[in-house]
């Protein structure tokens, strides 16, 4: 395995596709056909460089979230405006959850700052107690900057609007800034409710990094934007990125894939129905434990056998966990699929877990 440690290596274990991929969380209904669309129609505008500025695709951006696009920057991907934003804050002590997404700690050490972690207890199904949390800041003040995905990765657990005010503004007192990752947030139907976008003022020392690679199905296209309280800060990171990271095809989306009420509907419809079906059916499962998600994905424990392994010899593959700081041997992730996938999980899961009981 190599540092890059995400799922989705399906294609590389299998080039003919066979393999049921539950290791990344995407999206399975695919790209949207307004997406596809705008796709085809920017296919005239690669004999041409992108505005190196991303004018139209911002204005779009800004547009959707009903937040100042000169506050928003874009970049290849989420990563890269997470190394982005980190390098241009240059954090001295950097605190971060585990387990969490793994490519924050890179970026912290490529910008050599030092790395606290903060460890989510099993005992409370990995939950992040907001008062705790607080309480641990106000005891290492040492602290200039806090990386946290919401909802996090790969527990699935998230902050509400108030818990996040409430850090924002400890944050705003305290020199420290708070990166937050909402990566995952667009499969939410209340995601109002939990985003802090709403809530982003220019006296906020907080960075929302967003992903539009899960939700639209397109992790191939890279595509993922910040929002900044303040202008300044964009012309700092604009200073310091390189040119042109965005593609011709991304910087063409319109306003209207991003509007795309049929496809929003169809993706909470596909995810209720098949959350409840995974919840109902995980729970009959006696050697596995499903901890509680708000998104597509779910953390399971399954201490009897090597789930990863077993199910891999039956076409099914999962997130090994043993590399999340904070996990031990044990942990899997499984992303949420169409239901005729979803079907084959479960009973793969039960035909190993039986086999070996």
């Amino acid at each position: 395995m190599s540092k890059f440690t995400h799922g989705g290596y399906a294609r590389q274990l299998d080039p003919t596709n066979e393999i049921l991929d539950f290791s990344a969380n995407i999206n399975p209904l695919g790209m949207p056909e307004k997406l596809v669309s705008s796709l085809k129609d920017s296919i005239k505008d690669l004999v041409y460089y992108p505005d190196v500025h991303y004018r139209s695709l911002r204005q779009n951006l800004g547009s959707y979230y009903q937040y100042d696009a000169e506050k928003i920057w874009v970049g290849n991907g989420s990563v890269e405006l997470i190394f982005n934003v980190i390098e241009t804050i240059d954090a001295k002590n950097a605190l971060l959850l585990a387990p969490s997404f793994a490519e924050y700690e890179r970026a912290f050490a490529k910008n050599n700052s030092q790395i606290n972690y903060y460890y989510l207890k099993e005992t409370t199904n990995f939950k992040l107690e907001i008062n705790d949390f607080l309480a641990y800041l106000k005891a290492n003040q040492q602290i200039d900057c806090i990386c946290l995905a919401n909802p996090n990765n790969p527990t699935g657990d998230l902050l509400n609007v108030f818990q996040l005010r409430q850090l924002a503004n400890y944050c705003n007192h305290h020199g420290i800034w708070l990166i937050l990752d909402e990566a995952f947030i667009d499969f939410l139907d209340n995601k109002k409710q939990f985003s802090f976008v709403g809530e982003l003022t220019e006296t906020d020392s907080v960075v929302i990094i967003k992903s539009l690679t899960k939700y639209f199905a397109i992790p191939g296209l890279r595509l993922g934007m910040a929002l900044f309280p303040n202008r300044q800060f964009v012309n700092t990171l604009m200073e310091n990125c390189e040119p042109w990271s965005v593609n011709t095809f991304a910087a063409g989306l319109s306003l209207d894939v991003f509007n795309d009420q049929s496809f929003a509907m169809q993706t909470s419809q596909w995810l209720h129905q098949e959350k409840t079906y995974l919840e109902s059916e995980l729970a009959k499962i006696l050697e596995i434990k499903v901890y509680p998600s708000a998104v597509n994905y779910y953390l399971l424990r399954c201490e009897k056998i090597d789930l990863a392994t077993a199910l891999l010899k039956r076409g099914c593959l999962i997130r090994n966990c043993n590399n999340y700081r904070g996990l031990e041997n044990g942990y899997y992730r499984i992303a949420v699929r169409s239901h005729a996938e979803n079907v084959q999980l479960i009973q793969a899961i039960k035909t190993v877990c039986q086999s070996e009981s």
